[in-house]
């Protein structure tokens, strides 16, 4: 007996899987706004993405817009002189999350309080007009839009709209008003402020400006209606972290981690799981290796050793590997790929070498899914703030779960243990499929990495 759905608490959700199709729908957005825009991020890059986001908000708060920005601490630095030149804006507030005291020798910081400098604010979110919301994994930055010539990040955001998007406001001003957010203002500055509008001149000049202007930000783009990507309507549940996680002297009252464990918890049929660095922790292991005996298939999609961009959590991983291997779960580890021309006119500056996988999301029996910014790794769980959304919808899930298995065989290594229980790579891209016995694609130097973190007393910051 299915249980009825209060129509009244169905929201409507859209995928974001595409770079460019990102940062479009994130400036429509912006130029939409009428009254108040909500944001929180990880990272915010002074690059091409970063700037032009910066540049929409500069121009949202001119139209008499109200700009609240909370970003974490941690990357700050980069930014921080024109964050400081907008804050004197009026109506363009600016929080620092968990900030470092030494401003000019930051390193300092990590020898007098590294307990409390490692606790940081993970969590992404866009708000606007407490209408529409962008919540997933993406921060911002050319590597997650596609708009530079290096490696791209494969992720997922989702724009919602509805009765869910109050709750995701309401998770950020948790944040924005927590005492662990200090307005920038009242932070000490170590460097001089640049004034926005002598960097926009230049930026303005650039090719790869002009290029992102013509190829990504046009007017047909920017006209083009956002719903032509699918849309599924479903009951949702935001998932966060208490802010004060990070703050070692209290006792946070809820955990994003415990939730998610709720919901996968549940599962009686399947479980996709796609993080970037999965390091199961031994809690985790043996809930995956109940669910796999109980009959549930799970499958595990994260960054093989050769495209990951943190080496060190391989290791982590590689420790875990042929144990869930024995359990029955299926490992599959992103390949390099070398990416073709978007279009025949695009210029090579949007040409990528390879990607790495940063989506962090979830699908359950092939009904609920999860799209945040938590990575199965100990770090989300124990140190770092996290958020998200569990969205019930079926439509989604199988979507989700389709892009998995028409696309995996081409993008993937499968991880597998033959008959005398020695580790290989299916290679199924080659034809015939080709068993490899050495970490697909990784060099020497990060094999050496893997290998001395491996003996290390680190898990727990991985």
């Amino acid at each position: 007996m299915t249980s009825k759905v209060n129509v009244a608490q169905v929201s409507q959700f859209q995928l974001l899987s595409d770079a460019h199709q990102a940062l479009i729908e994130r400036v429509k957005l912006l130029r939409s706004a009428k009254k108040h825009i909500a944001m929180q991020y990880y990272l915010w890059r002074p690059d091409t993405s970063g700037l032009t986001l910066l540049k929409e908000l500069l121009n949202a708060v001119e139209r008499g817009v109200t700009v609240d920005l909370l970003l974490d601490d941690h990357h700050s630095r980069p930014i921080e002189p024109l964050l400081r030149d907008l804050s004197r804006r009026s109506n363009f507030n600016v929080k620092f999350f968990n900030p470092f005291r030494h401003r000019r020798w930051r390193w300092v910081n990590w020898l007098t309080d590294f307990k409390r400098m490692n606790r940081r604010m993970h969590n992404k979110a866009l708000v606007i007009d407490q209408q529409i919301a962008i919540v997933g994994g993406r921060n911002v930055g050319d590597e997650y839009f596609g708009t530079h010539a290096g490696q791209l990040f494969s992720d997922l955001d989702v724009i919602a709209r509805g009765p869910v998007v109050a709750k995701v406001l309401e998770d950020w001003r948790h944040y924005w008003q927590c005492a662990l957010s200090k307005s920038v203002g009242l932070i000490k500055r170590t460097h001089r402020s640049r004034l926005f509008e002598e960097i926009w001149k230049v930026f303005e000049s650039k090719p790869e400006t002009q290029d992102l202007n013509k190829y990504v930000l046009s007017d047909e783009q920017l006209n083009d209606d956002t719903k032509a990507l699918p849309e599924f309507s479903a009951s949702a549940q935001v998932v966060s972290d208490d802010p004060l996680k990070a703050d070692l002297t209290s006792k946070p009252k809820r955990s994003l981690t415990q939730q998610i464990a709720k919901t996968i918890g549940s599962a009686t049929q399947s479980i996709l799981l796609v993080s970037p660095y999965f390091v199961p922790t031994a809690t985790g292991v043996k809930e995956l290796e109940s669910l796999a005996e109980q009959g549930v298939e799970v499958r595990v999609l994260t960054n093989s050793l050769a495209v990951t961009d943190v080496p060190a959590v391989h290791a982590g991983y590689q420790r875990r590997r042929r144990r869930l291997l024995l359990a029955g779960i299926k490992l599959f580890e992103l390949r390099r790929t070398e990416e073709k021309k978007l279009r025949k006119d695009m210029k090579p500056y949007f040409r990528r070498s390879a990607s790495s996988l940063h989506a962090k999301t979830v699908t359950v029996d092939g009904s609920k899914v999860f799209v945040g910014s938590f990575n199965f790794d100990p770090r989300s769980a124990q140190i770092n703030t996290e958020s998200g959304i569990i969205i019930e919808s079926v439509a989604m899930a199988q979507r989700i779960n389709s892009m998995f298995d028409h696309e995996l065989p081409m993008r993937a290594y499968e991880a597998r243990l033959n008959r005398f229980y020695k580790l290989y790579w299916l290679d199924k891209s080659q034809i015939p499929a080709q068993k490899l016995y050495k970490e697909p694609g990784a060099g020497i130097g990060r094999r050496l990495t893997v290998w001395l973190t491996a003996r290390l007393p680190v898990d727990h910051l991985l």
